[in-house]
C-alpha cells in the first residue's frame, strides 16, 4: 500500500492549513464583515474544526496510521464542514458553494483518479441531499442580509472565492506538473537502467563458455548465444523464431526432447550427459540442464537450456583411465624386470662364455649369434617398456624453441648411420618464442620423431622442421612441425600409432610414439599426426606459449599478447611449399 514519506506528510499538512487559512478563514471573516447578524460562532467553529482535522490527521500519520485512509477521512470531513458553512451563509443562495471544488482537487492530488471520483460523488450527494431537505422545508437556512456599498458585498465574496480557487488550482496544477516531470525523469532513469541491465545481461550471455538457448511456452526459440552456435554447429539465425524441433529433432532428439518437455510440461531436466550430432556429421558430448522460466507473476513462460561441450572433459577422463592403466603397468613392470632381466643377463653371459671357449663354425656359430641378437632385442624391449611405464617427472623451465631444435640438429649431425645434417631443413618462427620444457625429455621426443621420419623415407627425402605459432581459441601455442617426404601413414594404422606395443616397423617395440605422447602430455601439450596432401607425413608437437624472447629478455604477458595481435594482423599468407594443418575455424597458423 502507498504510504507518504515524512516530506510528503509535511507537504500535505501545509496544503490543508494553507487552504484553511487562505480560503475558509479569510472567506468567513469577509462574510462576517459584509453581513449583518452573521452567525459568527458557528462559522468560527467550522474553521476551528477544519484546522483540528488537519492537525489530527498529521499526528495520526506520524504514528503510523495508513496515509490514504487518513486522507480519505479528512476529505470526507472537509465536505461536511463545507456543507455546514454553506448552510450558515445563506443555504441555496450562499456564495460558498464554490468551496466544494477544494476537496475534489485535493482528492485528485492525494488519492489519484479513483479517489477524486469518490470525493466528488460524496460532495454531489451531500449538496443534493441538502437541496432536497431545504426544498422540503426540513432544514431552514438563516436569513442573510448583505450591507450595501459601491460594490455589492455578495459579489465581493464571490470574487474572493474565485480568486482563492484559482490560486489553489494553480498551485495544485504546478504540483501535479512537477510530479509528472519527476515521474518522467524517474521513468527515463529506469529505462536507462533497464537498457544497461539488458546490455550487461547480453554481454554476459554472449561471453559465457556454456551454450544457452531460451524458448517460449510453445518451444519457439527466443535467444541463442554464440557458445550455443559453436557447440551445436548451427547459426542463431537458423534457430531464432522457429520451433526447436525444426531442423534439430533428427540430429539431437534427446536434447530437443528435454527442451520440449520443460517448455510445454514444465518438466525440468537435471544435469545429464548426452551426445549430439552436428550438421557436419560430427558427434559432440555435452552436459545438459533444462529448467523452466517464469514471469513476474510466477507463471511458466518458457524454458532455458544450459549446456557445455564435454569434449575436453572426455579427453581428460580418457587420460585419467590411461594413467590408471599405466600405474598398474608400472607395478607390473617391477616384477617383469626382476623375473626376466636377471635370467636374461645370465643367459647372455653363459652364451658369451661358451662362445669364447668353443671353436664354433657354420650353423653353430649362426645359432649363437642369433641367441645374442634376440636376447639384446628382448633386453632393449624391456628397457623401453620400463621407461614408458615409469616416465620420470618432467623438470620444466623456460626454453627458447630455436635452441631445442638446434640441439636436435647437433644430435643428428653426430650420427654416422645417415646424413642427417644434409637432409634436414629448419624454418624458424618470425619471433624467438619461449616454451616451458624439460630439455632432456623433449629432446628425446624430437630425436624419436626425426629418426622415425628418416627411417620412413629411407635413403632419399628431406625432413623439414617448422617452428610456428598457432592461435587457437585465443590460446597461443608454439608448434614444432616435422614434415617428411616418405610414404605416409596407413589410414588403418593412423588411429593406433600412439597405442603401446603397436608398430608397423620390423623390429620395433611399439613404445616410441606412446612414450613421446606421454612426455608431451606432461608438458601440457599434444602431438597430432596426419598425412600430407602431396605425400609424406607430419607430426606436430603443440606446446603452450610462455612468451617472446627479445633483446636478451622475456617480454611480459601484456607485451607478448600485443605482439601476437600485431603478428596476426600483419601475418602474410602461408608458404605454399609447406601445407598447413587442418583447422576447425578457430585456429590460425602463423609462420
Amino acid at each position: 500500500m502507498f504510504e507518504l514519506t515524512r516530506h510528503g506528510q509535511n507537504h500535505w499538512l501545509f496544503l490543508r492549513l494553507a487552504s484553511s487559512a487562505l480560503v475558509l478563514a479569510a472567506s468567513v471573516v469577509l462574510f462576517v464583515l459584509a453581513v449583518d447578524g452573521a452567525p459568527t460562532g458557528a462559522l468560527a467553529a467550522c474553521v476551528a474544526l477544519e484546522v483540528g482535522v488537519s492537525l489530527a490527521g498529521a499526528a495520526a500519520m506520524r504514528t503510523g496510521a495508513p496515509a490514504r485512509r487518513v486522507q480519505a477521512i479528512q476529505l470526507v470531513t472537509d465536505v461536511l464542514i463545507i456543507a455546514a458553512v454553506v448552510h450558515f451563509t445563506g443555504g441555496l443562495q450562499s456564495r460558498f458553494h464554490l468551496m466544494y471544488f477544494f476537496p475534489l482537487f485535493f482528492g485528485a492530488y492525494a488519492l489519484d483518479q479513483k479517489g477524486a471520483l469518490y470525493v466528488g460523488g460524496f460532495a454531489a450527494a451531500v449538496n443534493l441531499g441538502y437541496t432536497l431537505l431545504v426544498a422540503a422545508e426540513r432544514v431552514v437556512p438563516p436569513q442573510v442580509v448583505v450591507r450595501g456599498g459601491i460594490v455589492d458585498n455578495s459579489d465581493l465574496i464571490s470574487s474572493h472565492l474565485v480568486v482563492t480557487l484559482l490560486l489553489v488550482v494553480g498551485y495544485l496544477a504546478g504540483e501535479v506538473a512537477g510530479r509528472i516531470r519527476r515521474h518522467e525523469r524517474e521513468l527515463r532513469e529506469k529505462r536507462t537502467a533497464l537498457a544497461d541491465n539488458e546490455r550487461e545481461t547480453t554481454t554476459i550471455l554472449d561471453n559465457m563458455g556454456s551454450g544457452i538457448i531460451t524458448v517460449d511456452a510453445s518451444a519457439v526459440v527466443q535467444r541463442v548465444n554464440p557458445s550455443a552456435e559453436r557447440i551445436l554447429g548451427v547459426g542463431a539465425a537458423a534457430l531464432r523464431g522457429k520451433k526447436i524441433t525444426d531442423g534439430l529433432a533428427d540430429l539431437m532428439p534427446v536434447f530437443v526432447g528435454a527442451v520440449m518437455e520443460c517448455a510445454i510440461d514444465g518438466q525440468a531436466s537435471d544435469r545429464m550427459e548426452v551426445n549430439i550430432e552436428r550438421p557436419d556429421d560430427t558427434t559432440v558430448p555435452i552436459g545438459l540442464s533444462v529448467n523452466p522460466m517464469r514471469g513476474a507473476d510466477g507463471h511458466r513462460v518458457g524454458a532455458v537450456a544450459v549446456f557445455q561441450d564435454l569434449s575436453d572433459v572426455e579427453r581428460m577422463r580418457e587420460q585419467v583411465r590411461q594413467q590408471d592403466r599405466l600405474a598398474a603397468m608400472g607395478e607390473l613392470s617391477a616384477v617383469i624386470a626382476h623375473e626376466i632381466r636377471n635370467p636374461l643377463a645370465s643367459i647372455r653371459g653363459s652364451v658369451e662364455m661358451l662362445e669364447a671357449e668353443l671353436d664354433l663354425s657354420g650353423e653353430s656359430s649362426k645359432l649363437f649369434e642369433l641367441v645374442r641378437k634376440e636376447s639384446a632385442r628382448l633386453n632393449r624391449m624391456i628397457e623401453d617398456f620400463l621407461e614408458y611405464a615409469r616416465l620420470k617427472h618432467a623438470r620444466l623451465r623456460n626454453c627458447r624453441a630455436v635452441e631445442l631444435v638446434e640441439t636436435l640438429e647437433q644430435l643428428l649431425a653426430s650420427r654416422d648411420d645417415f646424413d642427417g645434417a644434409r637432409r634436414l631443413k629448419v624454418l624458424s618462427a618470425s619471433q624467438d618464442v619461449v616454451v616451458r620444457a624439460d630439455e632432456e625429455l623433449l629432446g628425446q621426443v624430437f630425436l624419436n620423431l626425426a629418426l622415425n621420419a628418416f627411417q620412413a623415407m629411407g635413403e632419399s627425402g628431406d625432413l623439414t622442421i617448422v617452428i610456428g605459432l598457432n592461435v587457437e581459441r585465443n590460446r597461443p601455442q608454439v608448434v614444432f612441425r616435422f614434415l617428411d617426404e616418405g610414404p605416409g601413414i596407413d589410414e588403418e594404422a593412423m588411429s593406433r600409432i600412439f597405442e603401446p606395443f603397436f608398430t608397423t616397423r620390423q623390429g620395433g617395440t611399439g613404445l616410441g610414439l606412446p612414450l613421446a605422447n606421454r612426455v608431451v602430455a606432461s608438458h601440457d601439450g599434444r602431438i597430432v599426426a596426419r598425412n600430407l596432401d602431396g605425400g609424406g607425413a607430419e607430426f606436430s608437437v603443440h606446446l603452450p606459449l610462455v612468451g617472446i624472447w627479445r633483446d636478451g629478455r622475456l617480454l611480459s604477458s601484456r607485451e607478448t599478447l600485443q605482439e601476437i595481435s600485431r603478428i596476426v594482423s600483419d601475418s602474410p599468407k602461408a608458404d605454399p611449399s609447406v601445407s598447413n594443418p587442418p583447422g576447425d575455424g578457430a585456429e590460425r597458423m602463423i609462420p
